[in-house]
């Protein structure tokens, strides 16, 4: 009996040699595979995200592309002149090759069936786009004025706004293949996890090795998802500048959409300028006094402002001879012009369709459209009256009327500021709500204090 008991004694450090080997070789392994899974997993991740920044760079020059060749082709329709239709198709063609250029580089990059088939989806309203462009051009050149406006706010924005959302899906693949990579990589990251924990508890013997060998890995996984973290968080402020970049660009085709139909009229932009400082005055001097708290926000007041220079975009319908005759106009030719504030509200939906902020469309729709409605109800377009005019469109008309009556125009002479006050108070309850002009009138000093420096 003893003999055994002592051969088994004896064979116990052999056992346990061969256990601990065996742990060892089992838990080193293991790490081992897991380290190089991860290392791969992380390369491919990097690559992913690597390939989706380069294909989001492609995509916002194609979308800033197709707006800027759509601004050209739209003042190719606003302008008269043979010598500015050259002009602006020489810059759309010399657009149109670098956009061609840039599909094909893009082309490159779409490997994949899915990838391919919205690429062709994304190729296929481009070459529709550019087909209604050639139609919008030629119609411009042949002077159909309307027919061009109805291919470049309805045809060219459609096919636009679907590249924009085929775009839109390629990314969202990219993402989705971006997920897909960090779900694999935190899984393998959580077996890495376990393994440690089983490696410690198989090899007593190494488990000094192991542990160290695993804070390592953990240790190098924490950098890298800090590292994600930080690049994650660059590429987000990055997104965030582009996005304000291209608010920017926005605002500035809107002003210059909105500076281009004024000046047919004689008008060099401060008419623009001047109402738009009154209009932001008067909605703060407004809210001030307690009235319209809950619309007068200040994101309400600043696209209030933004939107006071589309207010009379509906006059790129009115032809020249009636906007700069210099006498007075004959019944039709007011009737001509009444047409320019409901055209004016259907141009803002359908021409600045593409802009994300709804809220600005609806603000800039209500001032083009029914800035000459009056209080008493015998403006036009609709014949609204009181407060069932928009509080924009009423803030718009004080602030539009004013500026016409201090201005020179080819039919009148400026009046002074203090004949406009007076003909603004005169006009209180019949043409405008009384109620802001009497907050208007109070802002006299300042609004002769910004005439006086201007």
């Amino acid at each position: 009996m003893m003999r055994k008991i002592v051969s088994k004694m004896k064979s116990i450090p052999f056992r346990v040699f061969i256990m601990v080997l065996s742990a060892g070789i089992i838990g080193i392994s293991g790490v081992l595979i897991l380290k190089n899974n991860i290392d791969r997993l992380s390369d491919s991740y990097r690559e992913i995200i690597e390939e989706h920044n380069v294909n989001r760079v492609y995509m916002e020059q194609i979308s800033q592309f197709l707006y800027q060749h759509r601004s050209i082709v739209a003042i190719h329709v606003a302008s008269k002149e043979d010598t500015d239709h050259a002009r602006y198709e020489k810059e759309e063609q010399q657009l149109r090759k670098k956009m061609d250029k840039l599909f094909v580089q893009f082309r490159r990059r779409m490997a994949g069936n899915e990838r391919e088939q919205v690429y062709h989806r994304v190729y296929s309203d481009y070459y529709s786009y550019l087909q209604n462009v050639d139609i919008t051009l030629q119609l411009s050149r042949e002077g159909s004025v309307e027919t061009s406006v109805f291919y470049l706010t309805g045809q060219m924005s459609g096919f636009i706004d679907s590249v924009n959302t085929n775009l839109s899906k390629l990314e969202q693949l990219t993402l989705k293949e971006m997920k897909l990579a960090k779900d694999k990589m935190n899984s393998y990251i959580d077996i890495s996890r376990l393994s440690t924990t089983v490696c410690i508890i198989m090899i007593s013997v190494t488990m000094l090795i192991c542990l160290i060998y695993c804070v390592t890995i953990t240790s190098h996984l924490n950098h890298y998802k800090e590292n994600l973290e930080r690049e994650i968080e660059k590429k987000n402020l990055s997104i965030t500048r582009h996005n304000e970049k291209m608010l920017s660009l926005q605002d500035n085709i809107i002003i210059g959409m909105a500076n281009l139909i004024e000046s047919r009229d004689g008008d060099t932009g401060q008419h623009i300028k001047r109402t738009s400082f009154y209009v932001n005055l008067l909605a703060r001097a407004i809210r001030n006094k307690g009235l319209y708290t809950d619309i007068l926000t200040d994101n309400y007041i600043e696209l209030l402002t933004k939107a006071a220079p589309m207010h009379d975009i509906g006059k790129i319908i009115v032809p020249d001879h009636i906007l700069q005759k210099p006498g007075p106009l004959t019944p039709e030719e007011f009737e001509a012009i009444k047409h320019h504030s409901a055209a004016g509200g259907k141009i803002v939906k359908e021409v600045l369709g593409f802009i994300e902020e709804k809220d600005y469309i609806e603000i800039a729709s209500d001032m083009a459209a029914h800035h000459h409605e009056k209080w008493n109800g015998s403006g036009y377009t609709e014949g609204l009256a009181q407060e069932d005019i928009p509080l924009s469109a009423r803030i718009m008309a004080i602030a539009d009327v004013f500026d016409a009556l201090v201005s020179k125009r080819c039919y009148k002479s400026a009046m002074s500021v203090e004949e406009a006050f007076a003909e603004i108070k005169k006009s209180s309850g019949t043409h405008f709500d009384p109620q802001l002009v009497t907050i208007f009138l109070g802002l006299k000093d300042e609004i002769m204090e910004y005439l006086n420096a201007a």
